[in-house]
């Protein structure tokens, strides 16, 4: 089984390590990564750290359309994800996949809002 975290709507599962492939993103003035922006507070999930993020439509072929986000390779010991409305995760160094989680209802399923 795979580690995963989950901080409001989104999920990070941790994958086999792999160097950065497809579309290799660059940080924002302070290092850091927009992974979500809340829909409903503007809110927004970021990653602090040594870390590379990318995104790679072809290793997400199992994750439906609209869900992925990207990959992220925390390249120190470890890496920060922070929320203003939640409580931050550390992730330690290695490979991540990260998405939007799906609420399942009794007929369909919907993006989690945060």
């Amino acid at each position: 089984m795979r580690d995963l975290y989950a901080q409001g709507d989104l999920l990070i599962e941790r994958v086999d390590d792999l160097p950065p492939s497809g579309n290799v993103l660059q940080p924002g003035p302070d290092g850091s990564f927009v992974l979500a922006e809340g829909e409903l507070t503007g809110h927004h999930h970021s990653i602090y750290g040594q870390v590379t993020m990318f995104r790679d439509d072809s290793l997400a072929r199992d994750i439906p359309g609209g869900l992925y986000i990207g990959h992220i390779s925390v390249d120190g010991p470890a890496a920060r994800v922070q929320h203003q409305e939640h409580a931050p995760i550390s992730l330690p160094k290695g490979t991540y996949r990260v998405r939007r989680q799906r609420e399942l209802e009794p007929k369909d399923a919907r993006v989690v809002a945060d």
